[in-house]
């Protein structure tokens, strides 16, 4: 995850009126014959906003893939991320980590979810 980041409205006319665009980080694929990693979530829309207000934004990394030569586990998940302050709280949620072949836990869900491995494993289910 990046830092979040504060930001002031200054010096502009009313109405405080923004288009966004949130975005979460994607998820690392599996190792051993698994699924890739699943995109992060993303969600767009418009806010009007509060002069003088703090708005924090928070932009989620992605998830580490796994080694191809791991035979258990899957990739990491990616981060959520978001824009929250006076108004807006808006949350996109990270991709769904990749699955692996051999491992029963299989793909996560997510923005998008992960991939299935190998041995007819599911995939996971995107949320957002």
């Amino acid at each position: 995850m990046f830092a979040a980041k504060n930001f002031f409205l200054t010096n502009v006319k009313a109405p405080y009126s923004i288009s966004y665009l949130v975005i979460a980080g994607g998820a690392g694929g599996a190792g051993n014959g698994g699924g890739a990693g699943g995109a992060g979530g993303y969600l767009t829309s418009t806010a009007t906003l509060t002069l003088a207000a703090v708005y924090t934004v928070t932009v989620g990394g992605g998830g580490s893939g796994q080694a191809a030569s791991q035979a258990s586990g899957g990739g990491n998940p990616g981060v959520n991320s978001s824009l929250i302050g006076t108004g807006v709280s808006v949350t996109s949620t990270g991709g769904g980590r990749g699955g692996n072949g051999d491992d029963a836990a299989g793909a996560g869900n997510g923005g998008s979810g992960g991939g299935g491995g190998y041995n007819n494993r599911a995939g996971g289910t995107g949320i957002s």
